[in-house]
């Protein structure tokens, strides 16, 4: 009897540099559409940019718009191995359930008067 070869990717992980360091589990969907280590290095660069404006070391849920598809992310900084660790997976779906309100200057203080919304998903 022949082995039968599965058309589903396995997820992996794979080292990426960019301005840090980061480890990162590619979910075996994201493996199928992007099957080179260049074009998920585009992936991880991508979310690099977007976890840069944000100003926490752990980051349990982000969604990513990247080449017209929906991923839905998590990134935390280890300061035991001076770098990032980062999930990214396909998002299944995505609504908005609410905004929340985030200062713009920088030191993130409240202030009524500078005041914007954020949707949340």
């Amino acid at each position: 009897m022949k082995n039968k070869t599965s058309s589903i990717q396995e997820s992996i992980i794979e080292q990426h540099e960019q301005k840090k360091s980061a480890k990162v589990w590619f979910s075996g969907a994201v493996v199928g559409v992007f099957e080179t280590y260049e074009k998920r290095a585009s992936l991880v660069g991508a979310l690099s940019d977007e976890i840069n404006q944000i100003p926490s070391n752990y980051i349990p849920y982000i969604l990513l718009d990247f080449q017209q598809m929906t991923f839905v992310c998590a990134a935390l900084w280890s300061e035991e191995e001076g770098i990032y660790l980062m999930e990214i997976d396909f998002a299944a779906e995505a609504f908005q359930v609410g905004e929340v309100f985030v200062p713009e200057n920088e030191n993130n203080e409240f202030d009524d008067e500078e005041v914007n919304s954020v949707k949340v998903h």
